[in-house]
């Protein structure tokens, strides 16, 4: 009995030795890897967003006080110049209003004459001033509204009351652009503003001055330069988006209202420690991204954050530069792995 039991003892002792033999040749074992250092470089990165085409600035122009339209001075199309007289309109009442006028104005004068001789009382001289001054500014009102003048150089795009018809504060029915009353639609063209929605997240990297470059769909073959000239105070509640609009050069006036623009913004340069896409190990079924940092052949895991990729180049957080970094065989790695490098 005695004998057995000595016998199994050594069986344990035996099979315990194999099995730290076994771990011990185990831990010995290095996996090759081939690796690259961590560089940090400079880059610049882009924003891209998709635009549409807007007037610098645009106006339906009409009047204060209804009336016919007499004459159009410029068709659809033409360009004009800022004050230039685009449209005349009926101008009874500002006749009636010039005579009345007139009439006063001799009365005026009467009034003063003898007011300088003392032959009237300050009170009847005050009266008749006040009723040719109210007459003179009637008569200036009247005018105004008998006439419209390009409060800006542009183009006339549109009629929305034609020559000949009443004018009743008739509204601009294309839909998109100003919706509200006028005779005759003016748009600055020569200069445009490109729209476009910038999520939340990126709103803080814009600001007003920033550079653009823009390719519109008609023109894929050219690019045009802008510059960032509003961003909306305040998002849409329901895209969480707000509008910045851009603003172009179009001398040639080959960009129309309307267009669709690619949109790209240059972001300012900044520096950042870029590793080898290869070398990024995402842990199976999440979103983490890991490295394998080699000191002394044995592997260290690091997790770290994309930022930007550039080619096969991927700028990420979490590491500094100049450490040598598992590419090929990071599979086959665990914290603390022997490894042999093959190459760098």
């Amino acid at each position: 009995m005695k004998t057995k039991s000595v016998f199994l003892a050594i069986i344990v002792v035996a099979f315990a030795c194999t099995e730290k033999q076994s771990e011990k040749k185990q831990s010995e074992i290095k996996v090759p890897i081939t690796v690259a250092k961590s560089v940090e470089k400079e880059f610049s990165s882009t924003l891209d967003f998709s635009g549409t085409a807007y007037a610098n600035k645009e106006a339906n122009l009409g009047t204060a006080i209804p009336g016919r339209v007499e004459k159009v001075h410029f068709a659809e199309g033409k360009r004009v110049n800022k004050g230039e007289l685009l449209v005349e309109l009926s101008s009874e009442l500002f006749m009636q209003a010039l005579i009345e006028r007139n009439t006063l104005q001799k009365d005026f004068e009467r009034v003063s004459r003898l007011r300088e001789k003392g032959s009237l009382s300050e009170q009847d001289f005050d009266h008749i001033k006040a009723r040719y001054e109210a007459s003179v500014a009637k008569t200036e009102m009247l005018k105004k509204n008998s006439e419209i003048r390009a409060p800006f150089s542009g183009t006339i795009v549109d009629y929305i009351v034609n020559e000949g018809e009443n004018y009743l504060f008739a509204p601009s029915l294309k839909i998109g652009y100003s919706m509200t009353s006028g005779i005759v639609k003016l748009m600055q063209l020569d200069q445009l503003l490109v729209e476009i929605d910038v999520n939340e997240k990126d709103l803080s990297k814009l600001k007003i001055g920033q550079k653009a470059t823009l390719v519109f769909d008609a023109y894929s073959d050219k690019s045009y330069e802008g510059t960032i000239a509003k961003i909306d105070p305040i998002l849409s509640t329901i895209t969480r988006t707000a509008k910045a609009s851009i603003q172009i050069r179009n001398t040639d006036y080959l960009i129309k209202p309307g267009m669709y623009a690619h949109v790209e913004i240059a972001l300012p340069k900044q520096k950042a420690v870029f590793v080898l896409a290869q070398s990024i190990y995402r842990q199976p079924g999440t979103a983490n991204d890991f490295v394998f940092v080699i000191s002394e052949n044995v592997a260290k895991k690091v997790a770290v954050k994309r930022l930007y990729t550039i080619d096969e180049n991927i700028a990420v957080d979490g590491i500094e530069k100049d450490l040598i970094i598992a590419v090929a065989g990071k599979n086959k790695l665990s914290e603390g792995a022997q490894v042999s490098i093959k190459q760098e």
